[in-house]
């Protein structure tokens, strides 16, 4: 029977990583000193690995440096992708006209949620005649009456 692979790697970005590391650190769940050997390991390794390459000689450097000018590119342009992805963007401005018309279609939302479709049908019909405000104030009061239906005597 084969083994199911564990996925291993997370996605996420140097901040987050941080940020999650500090807080598990804060919680205890994680002791400092950890973390720093954690790191020294990790340096070790990589000086290991520089220095084999190094004992390789030229040829593996020129393949090296062959292979990272056919990546460079790629990583740039992924790089870019990803500064775009996880840039905020600036909010536009709306005028009060237009935040005064968002506000008055969620007023309507939050009145006609609670009716029944053919009330609904009713308010559609007020609002196309008279305007948001009116089908509004309709929804609200038909709202407020008892709602009769067709199971009586529950």
């Amino acid at each position: 029977m084969r083994r199911r692979r564990r996925k291993t790697g997370l996605n996420l970005s140097a901040d987050d990583a941080r940020r999650a590391l500090a807080f598990m650190v804060s919680e205890g769940k994680v002791a400092a000193r950890d973390v720093v050997n954690a790191l020294e390991r990790r340096q070790k390794i990589i000086r290991e690995i520089t220095d084999r390459l190094a004992a390789l000689g030229e040829s593996a450097s020129g393949f090296v440096s062959r292979a990272a000018r056919d990546v460079r590119p790629r990583l740039a342009r992924t790089g870019r992708r990803a500064a775009k992805a996880g840039r905020k963007r600036a909010k536009r401005a709306i005028s009060a006209a237009t935040r005064a018309k968002y506000q008055a279609q969620g007023r309507y939302m939050a009145a006609v949620r609670q009716l029944p479709k053919t009330t609904r049908a009713k308010i559609k019909k007020i609002r196309e005649k008279s305007g948001v405000d009116a089908a509004v104030k309709a929804a609200l009061a038909m709202a407020r009456k008892p709602m009769r239906h067709g199971r009586e005597g529950r």
